[in-house]
């Protein structure tokens, strides 16, 4: 027994260094279904900079790169919502707050929802945790105290359990996109190429990650996570994205 655990030490790590703070690594060589075909990227918020950024012209993930050039990595946001046909403006489904700037969702009330906030401003209490990024409930969320926040649902995790049962969304086999935050901290970005029941992609969030919070992302066609560091990314070729959260060096 000792010389396994001994092995299992010595053992190389499947993360890889994107930059100082910053690991990705596909997610089966960290327990993850391989069915899934998914990559997770996680993050020292303390080493990171976050920032949620809204384009109802819906760019591609190739421009959104193209936007930012200096991007350690780019996953997809929350729900959008269309006011017409296809070719018609979009709004976002939940609450947004852009570089200080609340931004009205469509309309978003569901209970089951989580805010991820980033770049706390001086307003946030003493009280609260010092980290650069949280993920909240709705009644703990309140977007003065934010620079850049998003809202989604369902929670995939809540307290470290895995928090998504119900029988039709939560069953449903799509590709599926996340946001995680663990123990120590540190925000798990994960979206899928192939589809994934998000309830299993709960479950394997907390307790083969150890989250503690999660919250699904827009999915289906819209899952998409760029890396700096990976020649491929997880996308739709085509497929717009009007919402992403951009991670960038501090």
């Amino acid at each position: 027994m000792l010389a396994l655990l001994l092995i299992a030490a010595l053992a190389p790590s499947p993360l890889k260094q994107v930059a100082p703070g910053v690991e990705t690594a596909a997610a089966a060589d960290l327990g993850g279904n391989p069915g899934w075909a998914a990559r997770v990227v996680l993050v020292d918020p303390a080493r990171a900079t976050f920032l949620v950024r809204y384009d109802p012209s819906r760019p591609t993930l190739p421009e959104w790169r193209q936007k930012f050039p200096r991007a350690l990595a780019i996953v997809n946001g929350s729900f959008y919502s269309l006011d017409g046909p296809a070719a018609a403006p979009v709004r976002p489904t939940c609450d947004l707050v852009l570089e200080g700037k609340p931004v009205r969702g469509a309309g978003c009330h569901r209970q089951d929802a989580l805010f991820f906030g980033a770049k706390p401003r001086q307003a946030v209490p003493a009280s609260l945790p010092s980290s650069q990024a949280r993920l909240l409930t709705p009644a703990n969320f309140r977007p003065e105290q934010w620079q850049e926040a998003l809202k989604s649902f369902p929670a995939l995790v809540r307290e470290g359990a895995a928090a998504c049962a119900g029988a039709h969304y939560c069953a449903e086999s799509s590709r599926t996109a996340a946001l995680a935050q663990l123990k120590d901290g540190r925000i798990v970005l994960f979206a899928s190429q192939w589809p994934a029941v998000r309830r299993e992609v709960g479950k394997w969030l907390a307790e083969g990650l150890g989250a503690v919070e999660a919250l699904n992302l827009d999915g289906g066609p819209e899952a998409s996570l760029a890396v700096k560091t990976e020649t491929s990314d997880v996308a739709t070729p085509g497929v717009g994205l009007p919402m992403v959260l951009v991670v960038l060096p501090p």
